[in-house]
């Protein structure tokens, strides 16, 4: 019983620093087995309004970091490699002008795990070398790179210092950002710092920051741009289920061929816990975003509920905030609904993760921003590993992309409308073989 309380620990620890690209973060889902005194704080920073690195786009190939094997020893590195075949019937991302094709895939990755009584760390990285069978000029030795890690250090009993950080590369502009520009070499990195203060037992602090990079490469409509982002909250148990926060946000946007924007976010919500394994949370506020010496004001709010399952955790969220959208530019209003099934206990070995979501993002102040967004998305996500011997795991996934855009959308002078359209499927599947060295 303690290993899998341990396991799902870990997978709602690592969910939560690596959330989908969807939607905002949300608390951390607390076990179901375990009650916190009344009088202690909540363990969930005070309501963020951004997003985190995108779950969706985590490869299959290090999808076994949210859910870490048994170890036997503090520190664990364990190489791999893994063969696999994917179907994709859209590998231009473009329905004016859809391909299909299969691709090989040579995958080699590295995970590291390392857990001690005052810092832990799970990080991988991988690197896939696709070969197409239909459009041989797409075969790459380095066409996809990923790296993940996230991490904690135990500063004092009541101060916790943490760290995530998400790096993906390759042409799937999809993988990259949080919308599809097409088939284009890309490349982003998210990297999170963050730190947690038990000021009293009922009450703790949080603050932490994002600089975010997406960049686009050659020829190709992707805009670069750079996000900064400044979070920090207090949290305040007023009862045993119920817990009340207020935060500020502060959001510096620098997209490629706009103005910089730059948005406040006061925030106030609540946290519930409505029975021993459902928690449910709301919380809203405003964003005032200044551009060019304009100011626009929009709602921002995330609502969430969270249940732990006898095998796993699942959740619903809305969730609306002023982002950048992905290779489209500009400052846009987003808003997001995403759901996320986590089956990390029903059978030793197994994980299974869905994420479904919708998104939209719309320019912010459209009259003043010299090019219009107007995008609507829709994603299906759903990745399986599975340890079928000591050595050896078997996987698969699927995606799905919908992706629709306005009649007003530009992202250059030369652009046109409905340029980006884009629906895809894609299936993957292939079998990974790993040795993993233990060191005290």
């Amino acid at each position: 019983m303690r290993a899998r309380t341990n396991a799902g620990a870990i997978v709602a620890i690592a969910l939560t620093l690596l959330a989908s690209h969807v939607g905002g973060q949300e608390p951390p889902p607390r076990s179901a087995t375990t009650e916190r005194p009344a009088t202690t704080a909540p363990e969930s920073v005070p309501f963020p309004t951004t997003p985190a690195a995108p779950l969706p786009s985590y490869p299959l190939e290090l999808l076994g970091l949210l859910a870490p094997p048994a170890q036997q020893g503090p520190v664990t590195l364990t190489p791999s490699i893994s063969v696999s075949e994917e179907y994709n019937d859209n590998i231009l991302l473009d329905n004016r002008n859809k391909k299909w094709d299969l691709i090989t895939n040579f995958s080699p990755a590295l995970t590291l795990y390392i857990t001690r009584p005052l810092y832990q760390l799970n990080a991988g990285y991988s690197f896939s070398g696709l070969l197409y069978a239909e459009n041989d000029k797409f075969s790459d030795a380095f066409a996809r790179q990923n790296f993940i890690a996230n991490g904690l250090y135990r500063v004092s009993p009541v101060v916790t210092v943490t760290a995530a950080e998400f790096f993906s590369m390759g042409r799937d502009t999809n993988l990259v950002s949080s919308f599809s520009t097409g088939r284009q070499e890309s490349w982003s990195n998210s990297f999170t710092p963050g730190m947690s203060w038990q000021m009293t037992p009922r009450a703790s602090l949080g603050v932490g920051a994002t600089y975010s990079v997406l960049r686009f490469k050659g020829t190709g409509p992707g805009l670069d741009s750079d996000t900064y982002t400044f979070r920090s909250g207090v949290n305040y148990a007023f009862t045993q289920r119920l817990s009340g926060n207020v935060g500020y946000d502060f959001t510096y946007l620098d997209p490629q061929e706009e103005d910089p924007s730059k948005t406040h976010s006061p925030t106030v919500g609540v946290t519930y816990q409505l029975t021993r394994s459902l928690t449910g949370s709301l919380g809203g506020g405003a964003s005032i975003t200044e551009i060019a010496g304009d100011t626009f004001v929009n709602p921002v709010y995330t609502v969430s509920l969270t249940q732990i399952l006898q095998f796993g955790s699942a959740s619903v969220q809305y969730s609306r905030y002023v982002s950048v959208a992905g290779g489209f530019g500009g400052t846009t209003d987003t808003q997001t609904v995403s759901g996320r099934l986590v089956i990390s206990e029903w059978q030793r070995g197994l994980l299974i993760v869905f994420t479904p979501a919708y998104s939209t993002a719309e320019s912010v102040g459209s009259s003043q921003q010299s090019r219009q967004v107007d995008v609507k998305a829709l994603t299906l996500n759903l990745g399986i590993t599975y340890q079928i011997a000591r050595y050896t795991s078997i996987f698969g996934g699927y995606s799905f992309l919908r992706q629709r855009v306005g009649a007003g959308t530009t992202t250059n002078s030369s652009s046109s409308s409905g340029q980006f359209d884009a629906d895809q499927n894609s299936v993957k599947f292939g079998v990974q073989f790993g040795y993993p060295f233990n060191f005290d």
